[in-house]
């Protein structure tokens, strides 16, 4: 395969940006384009033996958003997934998965949306396992999950009942005792390939622990994980600015961007701010605390949200026909609110740590 470059790859993106959102078709998915991303090496920042940090996959995650939030997202959830197992998997698990996620020969999906709410108090884990003669049983549903292909590679949290020990397990959705329902007719993002996963009778070999302290690689990837989610926040505010003030005054329905200058101007300056805390945010040593990820990843959705509105009241009619790409950056944002950690969970959880 002839790999591409990145601003090549941004063009075909964003050119079929409006079918990744809207197409409904169980054939019509991101996977093709992942494995292109990856196999192309943009997925290898900030890993364990790269030079570049993980800003710098911040920047490419932030790019692929402002073409395409579908796009972005998918990448996001691999990425993570490579994240987890670069760092915690043990050898068995490396040698058998890694390379493959590395080169785009498998997908990954990260499935930790219940672990994060059960640690923050706000849910309890809905899946469960037991130890059965040295292996893991696991049973239980995933409300949501994306990248489901029936090779994936998929990162999530267990419970004990008994001893209310939290596990970090991954396994290929192929196996036995697993099952996918595809997502129905969602209001966009389309072709992330979305469901629920259902575990009954799963079992999991020892090898595919990644962690029985659950504490502390929640504790060491979430501020990554927010990261890069606050990226394609920031990316899609960056497009929805772009559109804004290229926007023709003259055609019918639009406004004068003059009417809105002040709110434009508003949301420029704080993009400018929150790119540069994105900036600083994942250097070693920071000194910043969890609860100011929590507020940088919930503020740059909030921006995306508040731009996206001003997008359309710039735009005018336009802007609201449903394949338009003002429509498609509105619906976009939406999905803001309801990626986990949800807008709900966030303001919950930074009003638990600011208490």
């Amino acid at each position: 395969m002839t790999l591409a470059s990145f601003p090549e790859l941004l063009t075909r993106i964003e050119e079929s940006a409006k079918n990744t959102d809207q197409v409904i078709a169980a054939d019509h998915n991101l996977r093709d384009t992942l494995l292109e991303i990856v196999a192309s090496g943009f997925t290898a920042h900030g890993l364990s033996d790269s030079a570049k940090p993980i800003y710098a996959q911040a920047e490419i995650i932030h790019s692929l958003a402002s073409k395409c939030v579908s796009s972005a997202f998918v990448t996001w959830s691999h990425r993570m997934t490579i994240e987890y197992i670069d760092r915690w998997a043990t050898d068995e698990i490396k040698s058998a998965y890694l390379q493959e996620l590395r080169e785009g020969k498998r997908v990954g999906s990260t499935a930790l949306a219940t672990a994060l709410a059960d640690k923050s108090g706000k849910e309890l884990l809905p899946i469960t396992f037991e130890e059965v003669d040295g292996e893991f049983q696991i049973n239980g549903v995933i409300p949501w999950a994306s990248n489901l292909y029936e090779d994936t590679l998929i990162v999530f949290a267990a419970r004990n009942e008994a001893t209310e020990e939290r596990v970090v397990f991954t396994s290929v959705l192929s196996a036995s005792g697993t099952s996918v329902k595809p997502a129905g007719e969602l209001l966009g993002l389309n072709a992330t390939a979305s469901g629920t996963v259902k575990f009954e009778g799963l079992r999991i070999p020892a090898a595919n622990v990644l962690t029985r302290d659950v504490n502390l690689f929640l504790g060491q990837m979430r501020p990554r994980f927010l990261v890069l989610q606050t990226a394609f926040c920031l990316g899609l505010t960056k497009a929805s600015l772009d559109a804004i003030a290229n926007a023709p005054s003259a055609t019918p329905f639009a406004e004068d961007i003059s009417q809105f200058q002040a709110e434009y101007d508003r949301l420029a300056g704080e993009l400018s701010r929150l790119s540069a805390a994105l900036e600083v945010y994942p250097a070693p040593g920071n000194g910043h605390s969890p609860l100011d990820y929590l507020k940088l990843r919930l503020n740059a959705a909030e921006l995306a949200q508040a731009t996206t509105r001003v997008e359309l009241a710039t735009i005018g009619g336009r802007g609201y026909y449903s394949a338009s790409d003002t429509s498609r950056r509105i619906r976009e944002s939406l999905f803001l609110s309801v990626q986990a950690p949800t807008e709900g969970s966030l303001r919950w959880e930074i009003s638990q740590l600011a208490s």
